[in-house]
Formats: structure tokens, C-alpha cells, sequence
């Protein structure tokens, strides 16, 4: 990799280390990330690049930017793979910032992207996403039923899965009623987004700005994303903070009833478990283990899921004496486990 940036950017690179789950390195001006991107296509890639061009326009300190190659190419080729090189601002530590303002303001300036955005779209698309998602798993787990004997992944996933369908086609209709009985605002605008924002995305060691991680989408799928990430892996902070980081994000931007059911609807889609299950049906052997314990984790906190709903739902319409957000009425009628 070292000889391929020297001969492809003239660049020496003395030492190779990871930022993230990202290759890394330094000069003694400039940060560099060496990001895979095979899975991206030619158009989508450019409007990545044209993303982080803006930012970097508007002044956002930490957004990352593609170099191009001496042969002004945006991607090299490693060992039959692409790459591309990020430039950044060295990261910060120990920086004490607001996640909810931060993300925020990103989304402000994000909603003034001047280009259409067709390739790394995924504004007005969930229903149509989600719908192929749900058929996709449900003609597996058909095929499935009629396949014994199972594995123990196989067996929960076949016991599991009806409620999850259940609740998958409720995120569906939720979404379709918000879009017939909701007017979106102005801040309802498509923005740049991530795929999807967690806890780690951005933290006091990790503020650089990655192309390689945005759609272009609502920004109520990044609220509910790093919502859906502190229920599931930091628990305590959920406890200790509740809602604190909506309440950072709304003293910058407001959100529209339109905003709040989006993201419920986004929230009551079961993407955990469904990225659990198709994750280890198309992962190694070696893989197997860490999607086991993740079904296993996900299966046990299913009262608890639905309880985080509820109280989500009661908090979003607190300020309000207005029901901004429907309840799904069933929710947290089984037991908590």
C-alpha cells in the first residue's frame, strides 16, 4: 500500500496505522484515511466527492476530502480492490463538544447542498427499501420452515421472526400514514446523512467527517440511528441521559411533527434484527459466533425495546399538548424480560 500511494500521489508514507476501522497516516501537515470503496458505483462516489467539496466550502473543519490521483482519478486499485484517499485535519482528542448540536448544525449546512442527488439518495425511499427487506426475509424464512432439522440460529430466527414481521409491517404503515397526514417543513429537506450514525461515529476521538459513510437522506434517520445505537450498546448513558441528546439537537434545529413521526417510524423498523439475521447467513464460519450473540441479546430486550419506544413516544410529545406522535397501541403489553 505504501509504494502504491507513493507511485499514485507522490506521497512518501513513513508508518501505516488505523484510524477507526479505517488505514491511516501522517505527514507533518495533513491526516490521511485510505478508504475502501469497490461498493460504490462511479456516479455514486462522485457525489460523495462533491458532498465533501461543499463542506469544505462551508467552512466544516472537520469533514475529510478526496485527493486525486496523479492521474487526476478519484479511486487507486490494491490488490483487486478500489481505494481512495481521504485528506483531513489531524484528529483532536479530549475536545468537549454537544453530539446533538454538533449533528445539528452538519444537517443545517448539509440541507444547503446545491446539486441533485440521485445515487446516494435515500430521501422518500424507506417504504420501498423496507418493503423489499420484508419480502426478501420472509421468502427465506418460508424456505426455512420447510427445512429441518435446524440449527439453533435457525430455530430462533424461525420462532422470532413473526413478531418482527409484525413490527416491520407496522414502521410501514406508520411511515405511509405520516407522509398522507403530515406536511413536511423546510427542515424537512433532504440533507447529508450517514449510513448509519452510531455512538462512535463521532465522539471527543473520532470528529473527522467521512464521505464514505453519507447518503443523502432525512435527518431524522441519523436521530434515530444514534438512538437506536444507545438503547442497544450503551444502555446506561440511555438511563442516565434519556432524551438529552434530542433536546441538544432541537435547541439548533427545531423538529417538525413530520420530523418526530419519521423518525418513530424509522425507530419501530427492526433493523437490528434484521441486519443480525441476514448478517449471518452471508458471513464465515469464524463470523458466525458474534451474530449468535447479537439474536441472543436482541431476542432477550424485546419488552425493553418496546418500553424504549413507548417512553420515546411520550417524550416527543411532552413540549406539546398536540399528539405529534400516534402511539402504536400495542407496544409494551408482553412482559419485559
Amino acid at each position: 500500500m505504501k509504494g502504491v500511494i507513493k507511485e499514485k500521489f507522490g506521497i512518501q508514507v513513513r508508518q501505516l496505522s488505523v484510524y477507526q476501522t479505517y488505514e491511516c497516516f501522517q505527514t507533518p501537515n495533513s491526516f490521511f484515511l485510505i478508504i475502501p470503496v469497490s461498493q460504490f458505483s462511479e456516479a455514486e462516489l462522485t457525489e460523495l466527492y462533491y458532498m465533501s467539496q461543499y463542506l469544505q466550502e462551508q467552512s466544516d473543519p472537520y469533514v475529510s476530502v478526496f485527493i486525486f490521483t496523479k492521474d487526476g482519478e478519484l479511486t487507486f486499485e490494491h490488490e483487486g480492490k478500489s481505494y481512495a484517499l481521504l485528506k483531513a485535519v489531524p484528529p483532536v482528542t479530549n475536545r468537549s463538544f454537544s453530539v446533538g448540536a454538533e449533528l445539528a448544525e452538519f444537517h443545517r449546512k448539509g440541507r444547503g447542498f446545491p446539486y441533485e442527488v440521485k445515487d446516494a439518495g435515500r430521501i422518500g425511499q424507506w417504504k420501498d427499501l423496507w418493503g423489499k427487506r420484508i419480502d426478501q426475509l420472509e421468502a427465506f424464512w418460508q424456505q426455512k420452515i420447510q427445512m429441518p432439522p435446524h440449527e439453533p440460529f435457525d430455530k430462533k430466527m424461525i420462532e422470532s421472526f413473526p413478531y418482527y414481521l409484525g413490527l416491520s409491517e407496522n414502521a410501514v404503515q406508520y411511515l405511509v400514514d405520516t407522509e398522507l397526514d403530515d406536511k413536511p417543513q423546510v427542515t424537512d429537506s433532504g440533507t447529508i446523512c450517514h449510513q448509519r450514525m452510531e455512538r462512535n461515529t463521532w465522539s471527543p476521538e473520532s470528529l473527522i467527517r467521512i464521505p464514505a459513510d453519507w447518503v443523502f437522506d432525512h435527518a431524522a434517520r441519523d436521530l434515530a440511528e444514534y438512538m437506536r445505537h444507545t438503547f442497544l450498546y450503551h444502555r446506561e448513558d440511555l438511563l442516565n441521559q434519556g432524551f438529552h441528546f434530542l433536546q441538544e439537537y432541537e435547541q439548533i434545529t427545531p423538529l417538525s411533527s413530520f420530523s418526530k413521526r419519521l423518525m418513530y417510524s424509522r425507530l419501530l423498523f427492526p433493523l437490528h434484527y434484521f441486519e443480525t439475521v441476514e448478517g449471518y447467513y452471508i458471513s464465515s464460519e469464524t463470523e458466525k459466533h458474534y451474530y449468535e450473540e447479537n439474536l441472543d441479546s436482541i431476542l432477550a430486550d424485546s419488552g425493553r425495546y418496546e418500553q424504549f419506544l413507548n417512553i420515546g413516544e411520550e417524550l416527543m410529545n411532552m413540549k406539546s399538548g398536540e399528539v405529534f406522535v400516534p402511539s402504536v397501541t400495542w407496544l409494551g403489553k408482553g412482559t419485559v424480560k
